[in-house]
């Protein structure tokens, strides 16, 4: 862990318990970092180092439903949330407990479902956030074609509807990352990062999460549906930077595309030969990424 952090529990009015970390003593800001589905503190805390290396207090949580914070099922390794709107909740308590004391400017820098779920926070409370960075957000799901795309929504939406949210999504099984070998990884080409992710989740068993639910997925498709709407996009205050991985198999980078030209200061960053998970990539892919993210900054403080 960075030095300087401190770790506590929120509590949220449904009995709910986010587990929140914080660095503080920042002299260019915050930022608010936070991380996508399956994912937990631990693992970006090379992140939080680098951040602040740049002079930036931090903010990082466990989203419900994985990491330490309450999981909303039962069987522990199902990923589920019943709607975005859950996590929008949580964000605005993090977003008015979490951030007591700390410098402004605000910054967010975010990570595939958190991307998702920070760009709504974004659009809804524009005074939070100076700058927006995101990391291959889930903006739009990669599919081979669209009608596989509908097929997809069908299934999900007609199976929720049939009671069957709380199971694994047709596909989907309990196995998580430390579970599944590097060479047959999707998420990144580095190999040593990938053993650390795997180490951590080794040391603490109950980090670990499987695949998404009908429910989960039912619910993110939902929030795309809002967030790549052009009136919608039309309506982003902040300047957002969108990353994209040319090699990401999960998301679909024409989605990214569209949301950077829709959103009034939208800029689109390609990260070539980058699998999912930029910031867990190999040193010359994240060295670019922290290029475009300084230079994005830097642009942000000299206005």
């Amino acid at each position: 862990m960075p030095e300087g952090g401190d770790a506590r529990w929120l509590d949220m009015a449904d009995g709910a318990r986010l587990r929140v970390f914080t660095w503080g003593g920042g002299t260019r800001g915050t930022v608010f970092l936070f991380n996508g589905r399956t994912e937990f503190v631990e693992k970006y805390f090379e992140v939080v180092g680098e951040l602040r290396e740049r002079g930036f207090s931090v903010v990082s949580l466990d989203w419900r439903g994985q990491g330490l914070s309450t999981r909303m099922l039962p069987d522990r390794r199902k990923g589920h949330v019943d709607d975005f709107s859950t996590f929008d909740r949580d964000l605005a308590h993090v977003m008015a407990e979490a951030s007591s004391g700390l410098p402004k400017p605000w910054y967010a820098l975010a990570h595939s479902m958190g991307g998702n779920i920070l760009l709504r926070g974004a659009h809804d409370h524009p005074e939070w956030f100076s700058g927006v960075v995101l990391s291959a957000p889930m903006l739009g799901l990669r599919f081979p074609n669209r009608g596989a795309a509908l097929a997809a929504r069908a299934t999900v939406s007609g199976l929720s509807r049939l009671g069957q949210a709380g199971r694994y999504a047709p596909g989907g099984n309990a196995k998580a990352a430390d579970e599944t070998d590097f060479a047959d990884n999707i998420l990144t080409h580095d190999e040593k990062r990938y053993a650390l992710l795997q180490a951590l989740l080794r040391a603490e068993p109950e980090l670990g999460l499987g695949s998404a639910t009908v429910g989960w997925l039912d619910a993110a498709m939902r929030s795309i549906d809002l967030v790549s709407g052009g009136q919608w996009l039309a309506e982003v205050q902040p300047p957002v930077l969108i990353c994209e991985a040319t090699q990401d198999v999960l998301i679909d980078g024409a989605a990214l595309h569209r949301a950077a030209i829709g959103m009034p200061a939208g800029e689109l960053a390609i990260m070539r030969g980058a699998r999912h998970e930029i910031l867990i990539e190999t040193d010359d892919i994240r060295a670019r990424f922290w290029s475009a993210f300084d230079r994005f900054i830097g642009n942000l403080e000299k206005r």
